[in-house]
């Protein structure tokens, strides 16, 4: 199984969203055979909120 980069996505929280419901469904089947993959992901995924991140917004 290939989990698909965050940059596939359209909008961070798609991204986010694929990725909460990847990791309730992994921990549900105890599947952890894709964990470098899922981790891959978690990375990409970080590095993408830290683009869209904008301090002032706050």
């Amino acid at each position: 199984m290939t989990i698909p980069s965050t940059y596939d996505f359209e909008t961070l929280p798609e991204a986010v969203s694929f990725y909460t419901r990847k990791v309730a469904k992994i921990c549900q089947t105890c599947d952890y055979s894709i964990h470098n993959e899922l981790m891959r992901f978690k990375k990409e995924l970080h590095e993408l909120i830290n683009r869209e991140y904008d301090p002032a917004a706050f």
